[in-house]
């Protein structure tokens, strides 16, 4: 079917759920979802999948704040910290310590300046990995429609979850390789977590809600 004769976009089924769960908390995260949707309904835009990633991952990025969470200080990613730490890696290879990929004698100024910049990078690491866990916990916790805490095995089970997602949007945001087939499997992991966790309506009408998720939903 030619582009032109595609019907109009829009947002039906689970996925009318979401942003609505969505909207209820921001516009703005609403937003980024439904821009993601739409990026992914238009097959003729080439990057799609990457744009539309880079919705997701700041959608999910922005959830903590929204929901009064601690957000982490903004530190970088491993990339960068790794792309900070060449020209240091690069002086050290130079410095009289080091022969042919063998370190001996005393530690001079250079290598002195390395071993400061690893221990730096991997308590960055150490400090950033668990408190990414603790942040995802929190938006389960603070969120979930019971007003009850999760059972633990089902909270780690839902922050795993939540880890990988972001995980994968990011590295598609960087342009890692991946197929619309398996941004959509993602992309549906993910909004059946975000209904899982944000969806506050158990008095709605059942029957209105069966009639929502039985709408076709659109190729995105």
């Amino acid at each position: 079917m030619d582009q032109d004769d595609a019907p109009a976009f829009r947002i039906a089924g689970r996925q009318q759920l979401v942003h609505r769960s969505l909207a209820e908390k921001s516009e703005p995260l609403a937003a980024l979802y439904e821009c993601a949707l739409r990026v992914m309904w238009d097959r003729s835009n080439p990057g799609r999948v990457l744009l539309a990633a880079h919705s997701i991952r700041e959608m999910m990025g922005g959830l903590p704040s929204v929901l009064a969470l601690p957000v982490l200080a903004e530190q970088g990613r491993l990339g960068d910290q790794i792309n900070a730490l060449e020209p240091i890696w690069n002086g050290a290879a130079n410095s009289r310590c080091h022969r042919e990929g063998e370190w001996a004698g005393d530690i001079d100024g250079p290598l002195q300046k390395l071993l400061k910049a690893l221990h730096k990078l991997f308590e960055w690491w150490k400090e950033s990995r668990p408190k990414r866990r603790d942040v995802a916990a929190g938006l389960f916790r603070q969120s979930d429609p019971s007003g009850l805490p999760l059972p633990e095995m089902l909270e780690k089970k839902r922050v795993d979850s939540w880890l990988g997602l972001h995980n994968y949007f990011v590295r598609v945001a960087h342009q890692s390789v991946t197929t619309p087939d398996e941004f959509r499997e993602r992309l549906d992991e993910l909004e059946q977590i975000l209904l899982d966790t944000l969806y506050r309506r158990p008095s709605e009408d059942l029957s209105a809600i069966d009639a929502i998720l039985a709408e076709e939903t659109p190729d995105a």
